[in-house]
């Protein structure tokens, strides 16, 4: 059985062992020891009541096996101003002749200071294709569910932004790197920890898409390919889209009312162990004692699939609606 929990300083090496090879614009993994060693301090920093921690990560584990991590940062804008670009519409019309102009502008705001992020997840490469990235994500929500008050009302996740063959992002390209002019890595990174270039750089007034490339314009807001599953997972269990996107390489961000998702809208106790074939996750525990995972069951009943016994009582959810 997977079983979604907090992780601990035990689990480090393994982790860094997978999210070494992770990408650059992955800015949330952790991708050295000493990192997830740092995230797996905040961690248990901030469930101890640390005002200046603002980190959870988890991990999958399967058979004794670290299987992928996903993280949550309960509070954006407390570390730094969370920046985004917002795409506005706009239409002049001419009064002497019938002309019209439709046109689209970037906006650098703060607008998700404030909200809790979903971020980090990233798999080990023999847990691809396996399930696992379900229960990393929707994990998350669950453990939200059990612990209300340690989070914002509203939750926002940012997906990565899409990039050609050759790992160039077009967005980039033609528009951040004109103001920022460093290489994407270097930008990142540097974002992750301190965002006072990003205001000191980016122009506070609104940029006009119309006089950029349809290569980059067509990017704001399009997610890379392989992180579209990810969106598409959350956006099957109760987020939408915004006209929000990344201010380095245009991926989408999409949000959530936290009692909006498809684990808040459908969670009841359960009752007992029978037979059910609905898709179901199944959390227990505070803090440090909790877990979650993926079973079948029967909502309505409040039954559980008797391979689901070793997590004792539990409360269950949806797993997947009709999208997903």
């Amino acid at each position: 059985m997977d079983i979604f929990r907090l992780a601990t300083s035990d689990d480090a090496e393994a982790i860094a062992r997978f999210t070494s090879t992770a990408d650059a614009g992955l800015t949330t993994v952790p991708r050295s020891q000493a990192r997830v060693d740092d995230y797996i301090a905040a961690t248990h920093r901030f469930l101890a009541g640390d005002s200046q921690a603002n980190r959870l990560l988890f991990v999958v584990e399967r058979d004794g096996q670290v299987m992928g991590i996903s993280g949550i940062i309960p509070r954006l804008g407390i570390e730094r101003p969370f920046y985004s670009f917002k795409r506005s519409r706009h239409a002049r019309r001419a009064s002497q002749i019938n002309l019209r102009t439709d046109y689209e502008t970037l906006q650098l705001t703060t607008d998700f200071d404030g909200y809790t992020e979903l971020a980090s997840i990233f798999l080990a490469p023999e847990a691809r294709g396996k399930g696992v990235a379900r229960l990393l994500s929707l994990g998350r929500l669950c453990f939200i569910e059990n612990h209300q008050e340690l989070f914002a009302m509203r939750l926002m996740a940012d997906i990565r932004g899409w990039v050609d063959d050759q790992g160039n992002s077009p967005f980039w390209d033609h528009l951040t790197s004109k103001f920022i002019q460093t290489d994407f890595d270097i930008a990142d990174r540097l974002s992750a920890s301190d965002g006072r270039f990003i205001v000191q750089l980016l122009p506070s007034l609104p940029i006009l898409m119309n006089l950029l490339p349809d290569a980059a314009r067509i990017c704001a807001g399009r997610p890379h390919e392989i992180s579209r599953g990810a969106m598409n997972l959350l956006m099957g269990a109760g987020f939408e889209d915004t006209e929000l996107c990344d201010i380095f390489d245009g991926g989408p961000a999409i949000q959530c009312r936290i009692g909006a998702t498809l684990i808040a809208r459908t969670v009841r106790d359960m009752t007992g162990y029978g037979d059910g074939l609905q898709r179901l996750l199944a959390f227990t525990g505070q803090g440090a004692d909790f877990r979650a995972t993926l079973t079948t069951g029967d909502l309505a009943a409040g039954t559980l699939n008797a391979a689901a016994e070793p997590l004792g009582s539990a409360r269950i959810a949806l797993a997947q609606d009709r999208r997903g």
